[in-house]
């Protein structure tokens, strides 16, 4: 009972020690810096360093690829200092306008400025973010995997199947499967995906999903090789162990 006091008491006291250091490492900063900096992607963004630092002034912000929108909460270190975000003005503690994501680099500059009396400017400093989106973590490779079922769904297939893990002997292009578990996987094909039932040996074209559907089974296996562009199928064609 007493260790649990004891340990309750150094939390209450954190508690209340925290913000005070806080509060006085900005008292401590000069009025052109910024005490603190945060982004509104903190489940998938990495930023290097990794914790905002007042004296460093260049980071690297990367987010999840299908992250679109990001802001940024700038705090300064003074009340009499002004904040910009891209020459966009913030106040001190509340989130900047939106900067949409894309697939390129960008560069957000924010800028900390101080100014007298008669509106001189006294001091200034910019704090630079680069912005990335990271690679798409979608599936795009070659699989195999047993199909289960082919459905049609807004005039598109849609295929189940069992993916098993191909391994692959050298740097040749021969391989064996090995299925360690039973889970079903499901994605849907590309307007334009590419059908072929048969055997490896002597594929055979199928017009569309349809003639796929009706023919897959009818060659002794439902084990196919699928190919994947970001989560979608773009290949369909039969497997054959080398």
């Amino acid at each position: 009972m007493k260790k649990v006091f004891v340990l309750l008491c150094i939390a209450a006291l954190v508690t209340f020690l925290f913000p005070a250091a806080l509060a006085q490492q900005a008292y401590n900063l000069p009025p052109e810096f910024l005490a603190n900096l945060t982004h509104n992607a903190p489940n998938t963004g990495k930023m290097l360093p990794e914790r905002f630092d007042p004296y460093h002034d260049t980071y690297l912000l990367t987010v999840a690829s299908w992250v679109s929108r990001i802001t940024f909460t700038p705090t300064a270190s003074s009340d009499s200092a002004t904040i910009t975000v891209n020459g966009q003005p913030v106040i001190s503690g509340q989130k900047s306008q939106i900067i949409q994501m894309s697939n390129d680099p960008q560069m957000v500059s924010i800028t900390v400025s101080v100014y007298n009396d008669a509106r001189q400017l006294m001091a200034q400093k910019t704090y630079t973010v680069f912005l990335q989106r990271r690679p798409s973590e979608r599936r795009t490779r070659v699989s195999a995997g047993f199909i289960s079922s082919v459905a049609l769904k807004d005039k598109k297939a849609v295929i189940t199947a069992d993916l098993v893990t191909l391994n692959y002997k050298g740097v040749n292009n021969l391989s064996t499967y090995v299925n360690d578990t039973v889970y079903l996987y499901k994605y849907a094909t590309s307007d334009n995906c590419l059908f072929y039932f048969g055997t490896m040996n002597n594929p055979i074209r199928a017009v569309d999903a349809k003639a796929f559907m009706d023919n897959y089974l009818l060659y002794g296996s439902n084990l196919y090789y699928l190919v994947y562009i970001e989560d979608e199928i773009v290949a369909v064609f039969p497997y054959a162990s080398d």
